[in-house]
């Protein structure tokens, strides 16, 4: 091979190879949405212009509310529209015919619970001024799928193209939002086998309906107290022959980051110049692009600023001018597990109050990617679908208000012409869709706080553990009726806070929920809100960076009685830097990743023991609870020598949690291991994850697809909530009438491709907590959307 020979084939790989990348650049550039010019759109009654601020926030002026959703369809199909599709797919159970095998599971549980049906009644019975809302949004999306020249990358990637826009699908992204604040199941699957395995006085001490915090703010309107006497015997019993520790190791786990928010409103007595002012503070999973699209709406005399769910016509949160609202998940319980009585003599039958009924079913065909299709047989009874898994050798079937068709609506559409914070309650009250605290604050200064969704009225039980309804005597009898739902308004404090933490005292006639948050966050919120005066929206947003944490203090006292003067460096070490933690979690404070891995370490070497005979019910059985903390706490001050969890190896408990802390230390610095400091600060243990669905299995381009990896303050426990995967989807805060002066950002951006200039334009301002604007700002890019010309039939 001649050295000309040789130069001329690099030359022409160079060529091949530089014509490949700009082949893609350019399949990747024209895949990006054109928005400047005029389109024209099926189904519009007028014109419609949609003008983009520099972050890529659409503010829309329509004539109707019909045009203004069939806009907002398409602009937001334009930048989501893979997100939007996978929000159906994961519904529907079709995630696992693009995205492959792992995606199995839970296309078969979606199957058999049987959203799909469940949206497509829905629709039908909706009212028609919210199918006529359904329909422009869907055609909005399928124009915007017509007028890429290329599909997003995601679809080439898997090689497939998405499907027509259905009412329904947008349906299917509502049930998601309630299966992800609303599916108790588990909790309930949970309690059922701690009543089978335990003494009556080991679960209640284990699980008290409220915590410290939260009785603190009901002011003893609940005659649940946080401390039930420790049942010493009975513990001491369940410690008796559970064998080597290691054993049960991992029984018990520390509560899930709640899917439940901050919200607050404050009145006239609190503020600078007399306003009222809402702040809402979402959690929930945080993902690439953001769960959440900003949005500004205008049609015929009604504006409308905030966030709507990709997928959804509707503005989730924010203003219309003279009503702000926000929600917060209530963290309640609807949801029912039935256990079955079958028919001995034929299995295929079970028992009801009617008699003896036999199972509907029906078979759910499942496509897979890259493997053969299977299918599953579905069963279903008059109160729902049957788990495919048994609880406690019998099976059960769901009672679900999201199973129900007549649960769910768009009534909350109505919120774009309230006039005050009681119009907006009645709205909350009579709408369907995920139960959740409403609060709401109006340009009169009002201040309100109700419950929205369909809350269950139970009988004969109280939904904690599963029971059979085969004799009649247990059940729903409906739901609780608009009129009867709670309204708070214009309380003497001046403000009303929620924070997932229970409301409502003993004296409410209907079951809410078992499984509030605990009350730390709301409680700290108080805190903060009953000493201030002349609050301004910046003082909201302030408080929503809020990282100070006393909930960890006793975990650092009980820390530092453990370390005693001593030589030892690393001991001395630990003591200086428990000592120096400063309450707060923030990027430099010292020594609270050691307490946040102390605690974690507490809650499965203390309570896991009581814990070890559920696994012979349920071999996966794992404890948790959001009032975990008082138990174990009671039982760190206690130090009962009986109560040793492992009187094996350690001769008192002091030796024991000494041992716990130590190794806290030991897992914190192995974790965090590249170059740390000795006083090793949050920081470098709290980084932000937020990843794109892709980046797992495209490692590559994984700093190309997922917001870049940062320091973090906050906690589970803080106001400013952050745990791996999870925290604030969005930060509002804002005065009806004055948006102006509102503050809305989010992580990520507005765009869900990954070279957009607004994949990641608005996330280093939520990291840094840097307020932005709610308002979009000066137009930079303008879309005219036009009524297409009728074609006339030519005879």
């Amino acid at each position: 091979m001649t050295s000309k020979f040789l130069i001329r084939l690099i030359i022409t790989v160079i060529i091949l190879f530089s014509a490949g990348c700009f082949g893609l650049y350019s399949l990747l550039r024209a895949s990006l949405p054109v928005i400047e010019g005029e389109y024209y759109l099926s189904g519009l009654n007028s014109q419609v212009t949609v003008k983009f601020d520099k972050k890529g926030i659409p503010n829309i002026s329509a004539k109707s509310r019909e045009d203004a959703f069939q806009a907002l369809g398409f602009v937001t199909a334009r930048d989501r529209l893979f997100q939007m599709d996978l929000l159906r797919r994961h519904m529907a159970g079709r995630l696992a015919e693009v995205m492959g095998p792992a995606l199995k599971e839970s296309d078969r549980r979606h199957r058999v619970l049987g959203f799909e049906q469940v949206a497509r009644a829905i629709v039908q019975r909706l009212p028609q001024d919210q199918k006529q809302v359904l329909e422009a949004y869907a055609e909005g999306v399928n124009q915007a799928m017509d007028s890429l020249m290329v599909l997003p990358p995601e679809f080439w990637l898997l090689g497939y193209s998405p499907s027509a826009w259905r009412a329904e699908d947008s349906l299917l992204v509502v049930l998601g939002m309630e299966e992800d604040l609303g599916w108790t199941g588990d909790a309930e699957r949970r309690a059922s086998i701690m009543e089978a395995a335990l003494p009556k006085s080991v679960m209640k001490f284990f699980m008290p309906p409220v915590d410290r915090y939260t009785e603190r703010l009901l002011n003893g309107k609940s005659s649940g107290t946080p401390a039930h006497p420790i049942p010493t015997e009975e513990l001491s019993a369940l410690l008796d022959n559970i064998g080597n520790p290691e054993h049960y190791a991992g029984l018990v786990t520390d509560t899930p980051p709640p899917n439940g928010s901050n919200g607050w409103v404050v009145g006239p007595s609190k503020t600078w110049d007399g306003r009222a002012i809402l702040a809402n503070d979402m959690h929930l999973s945080l993902r690439v692009p953001n769960i959440w699209y900003r949005a500004e709406l205008r049609y015929g005399y009604l504006q409308l600023t905030g966030l709507t769910l990709p997928g959804v016509p509707l503005i989730v949160v924010g203003s219309n001018g003279k009503v702000a609202w926000g929600f917060t998940n209530i963290e309640g319980d609807f949801v029912d597990l039935v256990s079955l009585e079958l028919d001995p003599d034929n299995p295929e039958s079970y028992r009801t109050p009617k008699g003896k009924v036999r199972f509907g079913e029906h078979e759910e065909t499942v496509r897979v990617k890259g493997e053969a299709d299977f299918t599953i047989k579905v069963q279903t009874t008059e109160w729902g679908p049957v788990l495919p898994e048994s609880l406690l050798s019998k099976r059960v079937a769901v009672h679900w208000a999201t199973l129900d068709p007549d649960a769910t609506d768009l009534h909350l559409l109505n919120l774009d012409a309230v006039n005050d914070v009681m119009e907006a309650q009645t709205v909350f009250n009579r709408a369907g869709g995920p139960p959740l605290n409403a609060l709401a604050a109006d340009k009169q200064g009002n201040i309100g706080w109700t419950y929205t969704g369909k809350i269950p009225k139970r009988f004969g039980l109280n939904g904690s553990v599963s029971r059979s309804w085969a004799d009649g005597s247990r059940g729903w009898a409906g739901y609780i009726s608009p009129k009867e739902l709670p309204r708070l308004v214009n309380p003497p404090s001046g403000f009303i806070v929620n924070a997932n933490q229970r409301m409502l005292g003993d004296g409410y006639p209907y079951v809410i929920g078992h499984y509030f948050d605990q009350g730390h966050r709301a409680y700290r919120i108080t805190e903060r809100l009953s000493d201030a005066k002349n609050l301004t929206e910046r003082d909201m947003f302030a408080l929503q960076l809020d990282t100070k944490v006393e909930f960890y203090r006793f975990y650092q006292r009980l820390a530092l009685s453990l370390l005693h003067e001593s030589n030892d460096k690393v001991q001395a070490r630990l003591k200086r830097n428990l000592t120096n933690w400063d309450g707060f979690a923030e990027r430099d404070s010292v020594g609270f990743a050691v307490l946040v891995e102390f605690r974690k370490l507490l809650l499965d070497a203390v309570i896991a023991p009581f814990m070890a005979k559920c696994r012979e019910y349920d071999p996966e059985f794992r404890f948790t609870s959001a009032m975990i903390d008082e138990p174990l706490q009671q039982l760190l001050k206690a130090k009962q020598p009986i109560l040793l969890p492992d009187k094996i190896r350690y001769r008192d408990w002091d030796s024991f949690l000494h041992s716990l802390l130590i190794q806290a230390e030991r897992n914190v610095l192995e974790r965090n291991s590249g170059g740390f400091p000795e006083s090793l600060a949050w920081g470098a243990v709290n980084q932000v994850t937020i990843a794109h669905p892709f980046s797992s299995s495209l490692p590559l381009l994984k700093s190309w697809l997922d917001m870049p990896q940062d320091a973090l303050p906050g906690c589970v426990q803080c106001v400013r909530m952050y745990a791996p995967g999870y925290g604030a989807s969005e930060r509002l805060v804002v005065s009806p009438g004055l948006e102006g002066n509102g503050i809305l950002h989010m992580p990520g951006g507005q765009s869900g491709y990954p070279f957009s200039p607004h994949y990641g334009d608005q996330q280093q301002a939520w990291v840094e907590g840097t307020a932005l604007p709610l308002e979009s700002g000066t137009s930079v890019h303008r879309l005219e959307l036009v009524p297409a010309p009728i074609q006339l039939k030519q005879d």
